[in-house]
């Protein structure tokens, strides 16, 4: 029955890594990613100021060498433990 309330499209997978979050050219931070599927990941923060909802910014591994910057979209907040992400397609653009 918990499949059934389960609404995202992929699976997600636990994995704790260091990220720099991109706000701006003058605004980053180092969180730490909970987990992550194949358009999102969750990053936790436990700052009581979190980003809005449809805020965009961008978000690299500090656990890869050369890692790709992606863009995201916050799609989800959990006040006390952090927020979703949902990459988006720059190739689109």
């Amino acid at each position: 029955m918990a499949e059934q309330n389960n609404k995202r499209k992929h699976p997600r997978l636990v994995h704790r890594a260091k990220v720099l979050v991109i706000y701006s050219d003058e605004q980053s931070e180092q969180l730490q990613m909970n987990d992550f599927s194949q358009t999102g990941m969750f990053i936790g923060c436990a700052h009581e100021k979190l980003p809005a909802l449809g805020d965009s910014f961008h978000v690299q591994s500090l656990e890869i060498d050369d890692a790709p910057v992606l863009r995201v979209s916050v799609t989800r907040l959990v006040p006390g433990q952090g927020f979703a992400v949902e990459f988006i397609d720059e190739s689109a653009d």
